[in-house]
């Protein structure tokens, strides 16, 4: 098989090609548009910020009657529409878009600097020259033997594209040294965007309290997808937990078992309770916002104290019934809703 030619082309590009005929968006082994409007603004976004796309392959040929040159996408369809739909005036960008002014707008509605930059914008590209089939088939072969199964997270990430995928991830990311130095997530578990997912975790209890399970994450990215009224705060409260857990206890996290999902994300709640409080929590917090120097003194024992008990059980040494059921909240079924509350109870009465 012959090997393929790197090459780049502008939406400009396309557009000639599908205007003139020189370009088959859906040949047989072609999948048909599935991007619903979310979708298509998040890749209209990503072109206005200049952030990378996946290649598009294509294959040239000649038509039946060889008097046109006919590019057939092989892989790439949903973008290349996308693109062309939108530059045709044929939807209007999502409300979920970054920036506040576009949500709403149609091409012909942009500036000319911005429509410049989605004409301009250039598609890196995989291009085979008159291969068979049997070719584009056994390619496709290939690049499927090597793929991962997509975690929940990873699938999440190619469904929703709104305001509270946006909030999780930015700030995931904006934390990543956090979750590096502290242990929390090895590069393997970043790489999967499973810091995504418990940051998204800690910002659904926030808003609506502890859930049962990660099933219920998909209903909140998809409820605040287009609107997020709380969008802000709930940002704000999440690096007010963050730095709040890192003065309190400083280098100790990434040597104890908090810095363990499970626990770190009931240490999030109780933090968060403390500060703002958070809903469907019957204890009572002072919501002052910050805690003291006291209070900090006596979150930091607490939770020293509780991690020694789970070292202890691991090592098969004796404690209390009560202690042992807030360890096995923490090792067994620990994302459903009782063992998150068995945590979340025991900590925050140790500590406060």
């Amino acid at each position: 098989m012959q090997k393929a030619e790197r090459s780049s082309y502008t939406t400009n590009d396309f557009y000639s090609w599908s205007e003139t005929g020189g370009l088959d968006l859906s040949p047989k082994f072609q999948r048909r548009g599935v991007w619903k409007n979310p979708a298509r603004s998040y890749l209209i976004d990503t072109l206005l910020n200049g952030m990378p796309v996946p290649p598009i392959y294509l294959r040239v040929s000649q038509n039946r009657e060889r008097t046109r040159t006919v590019r057939e996408v092989i892989d790439g369809q949903q973008r290349l529409r996308a693109v062309l739909d939108f530059v045709q005036d044929k939807y209007a960008l999502s409300k979920s878009v970054r920036r506040d002014d576009l949500g709403g707008k149609r091409f012909s509605q942009l500036s000319p600097e911005l429509q410049n930059q989605i004409n301009g914008f250039s598609f890196n590209c995989e291009v085979f020259q008159s291969i068979s089939d049997e070719d584009v088939l056994a390619i496709f072969s290939r690049l499927n033997t090597y793929s991962v199964s997509l975690n929940k997270q990873e699938l999440r990430n190619g469904k929703y594209f709104g305001l509270f995928k946006q909030a999780s991830y930015d700030l995931a990311h904006e934390h990543l040294q956090f979750w590096r130095i502290n242990r929390i997530f090895t590069e393997d578990g970043i790489a999967r965007m499973l810091e995504v997912e418990t940051t998204s975790e800690i910002m659904i209890a926030m808003l609506a309290g502890q859930q049962n399970k990660k099933g219920s994450i998909d209903q909140f990215y998809a409820d605040y997808d287009e609107t997020f009224t709380k969008r802000q705060t709930v940002i704000d409260h999440f690096r007010k937990v963050v730095d709040t857990i890192n003065d309190t206890l400083g280098d100790d996290l990434p040597g104890i078992e908090f810095r363990r999902v499970p626990f770190f994300y009931s240490l999030s709640c109780v933090v968060a309770h403390r500060l703002f409080g958070i809903p469907k929590e019957k204890l009572p917090t002072p919501r002052k916002r910050r805690l003291t120097k006291e209070e900090q003194n006596s979150l930091k024992d607490a939770v020293i104290y509780l991690s020694d008990k789970i070292t202890s059980v691991k090592n098969e040494e004796p404690v209390t019934k009560e202690l042992l059921s807030f360890v096995n909240a923490g090792l067994r079924q620990a994302d459903n809703l009782k063992p998150r509350q068995v945590r979340f109870d025991t900590l925050y009465k140790q500590a406060f």
